[in-house]
């Protein structure tokens, strides 16, 4: 490549690496300055701490808490998306009228807005007058009629059902693309070796299907990491943080008693954990290829 060539490369991509530093290097790396001071977020002092934010967090409840309701958030989700989602795919493969209009129907509320998403929900589990409960107590099982988005004991396995009847319409579609390609004549071989339905599934259908199982794991995990907006809506972290994440922790340190250092920390910790999912990810992508 002669010189002038070389340089005109570079002009080309300075747009994208200005991008990159101004929107992602700068805040991040300010971010860290942050969290080494005392600061409101209103007054122009700001205290330098050092690392005193990080003990602190380190020594609060509420910070294992968060993540330890992302960690049962995202691995049931995860799972549970992945699973349903293939199982829906592989029973409607066939092209068919009416299958095309459930995979409509279950793919919609990927669309959905997550203010939409949450007044649906905060109607329907309504204690009180919510068609869920509604329902329970009109065939006798009063019993079961629960606070749903209230009650410490269920609220997370409540939102957790919440984001799978969100998300699975996704997983579905991914499958269903790939299940496209997938090689018939195994199938046909397998029927032919004596398989049955379940066998063929298990031992040929999934294990064929990593790929797509890798990369919507993937998506999903980054998915469940970033999400705010419905816990915010549906619960704010509460009843008694039994819903807590770690981007509603941040917020709610942030925004509500302002401290805006300690955010950061949160922040940061945040950011260290998103590049080890990262990381993980890009090895294992590579040990697959």
């Amino acid at each position: 490549m002669k010189k002038n060539q070389k340089w005109t490369a570079y002009i080309y991509i300075l747009p994208m690496f200005l991008f990159f530093l101004i929107f992602l290097v700068y805040p991040l790396l300010n971010t860290v300055k942050l969290s080494l001071y005392e600061w409101n977020g209103i007054d122009p002092e700001m205290v330098f701490v050092g690392l005193q934010n990080y003990k602190e967090m380190f020594h609060d409840d509420v910070f294992y808490k968060a993540f330890t309701n992302f960690a049962i958030y995202a691995a049931l989700v995860i799972i549970m998306e992945i699973v349903i989602g293939f199982s829906l795919a592989y029973l409607m493969r066939r092209k068919n009228f009416l299958f095309n209009i459930y995979k409509a129907v279950i793919f919609a509320p990927v669309i959905l807005l997550p203010v939409v998403v949450s007044y649906i929900f905060t109607d329907i589990l309504a204690y009180s007058y919510g068609f869920v409960n509604t329902f329970l107590r009109n065939i006798g099982l009063d019993k079961l009629a629960l606070d749903w988005l209230g009650n410490p004991d269920v609220a997370l396995y409540t939102l957790i059902g919440i984001t799978v009847w969100s998300g699975t319409g996704f997983a579905m579609s991914v499958y269903a693309s790939s299940l496209t390609s997938f090689p018939g004549e195994l199938l046909e071989a397998a029927k032919i070796d004596g398989a049955n339905r379940f066998q063929i599934v298990i031992k040929i259908v999934w294990p064929l299907l990593k790929g797509t199982h890798f990369s919507l794991s993937i998506i999903s995990a980054i998915s469940a990491l970033k999400i705010f907006d419905i816990v915010f809506l549906l619960t704010g972290g509460g009843p008694f943080h039994a819903t807590e994440m770690p981007s509603t922790y941040m917020y709610d340190r942030a925004f509500t008693v302002y401290e805006q250092g300690y955010a950061s920390a949160v922040a940061a910790i945040i950011i260290i954990f998103a590049l080890v999912v990262t990381f993980i990810q890009m090895r294992l992508s590579s040990e697959k290829n």
